[in-house]
């Protein structure tokens, strides 16, 4: 066979594998598929239009993740994280992104503070019309600035490790909690960081950016605790 073939087969293949993992793991965030459902190749090929061949190698990297794991039955399951998981995961990303920032704010190029500037302005468009799933979009995208900024890539390395790991809270907190506030103070919280990233204040910069995920630990607990403990233990 043509190595080129070979070589566009493979490439179409992964695409599809990475397709079927961003669908996958966006109903795991989004609580489409509930903590404990199981999750099964067929029924997922053929929710996704495609091939088992794929999907099988989407739920090995969500395995990776710890989205999905091993059922008592042997077969795989959104996996279930405890209170103590998420809030030790927290205190993990607090220090992680307090030290991007430190780390941007002593890295800041012209072109960086554009990027970030934009980025703000999107968040405080997007918070003041309600638009919760477009606000996390430009949360995301701006902490991904700043941890390239800062030009360390272990940081990014862990952070794609942990993150998946709070992402079903914090996007339920955001969406289905009845807070009014849930979007003007993280919103204040990511201008005052960023402006003192903007300005080269690295102390500045760091314990803004921990207090802005020590507040969302707090917060993302509380409802947790309300929410999962007179159910269950974990979610």
């Amino acid at each position: 066979m043509n190595r080129q073939v070979v070589s566009e087969s493979s490439a179409q293949e992964e695409d599809l594998a990475t397709s079927a993992y961003q669908a996958i793991r966006h109903a795991i965030q989004t609580l489409s598929f509930q903590p404990g459902q199981r999750l099964q190749e067929k029924p997922l090929a053929e929710w996704l239009g495609m091939s088992r061949t794929p999907v099988r190698e989407a739920m090995w990297r969500l395995q990776s993740d710890g989205l999905i794991s091993r059922s008592f039955t042997g077969g795989l399951a959104v996996a279930e994280l405890s209170i103590d998981d998420i809030e030790n995961t927290y205190y993990v990303i607090e220090v992680l992104e307090g030290m991007a920032s430190r780390l941007a704010a002593t890295r800041m190029r012209e072109e960086n503070g554009t990027s970030i500037e934009t980025i703000l302005d999107q968040m405080r468009a997007a918070a003041a019309a309600d638009e919760l799933e477009v606000w996390l979009r430009h949360d995301a995208e701006l902490h991904n600035v700043i941890r390239e900024i800062a030009g360390n890539p272990k940081i990014s390395q862990i952070a794609e490790q942990i993150y998946p790991l709070i992402e079903r809270v914090r996007n339920t907190f955001l969406i289905e909690g009845d807070e009014p506030d849930r979007l003007v103070i993280p919103t204040a919280q990511h201008c005052a960081m960023g402006a003192a990233i903007l300005a080269a204040d690295p102390d500045r910069a760091e314990a803004l950016t921990r207090r802005l995920f020590a507040d969302a630990r707090e917060v993302n607990i509380r409802l947790l605790r309300r929410w999962v403990s007179p159910l269950r233990r974990s979610f």
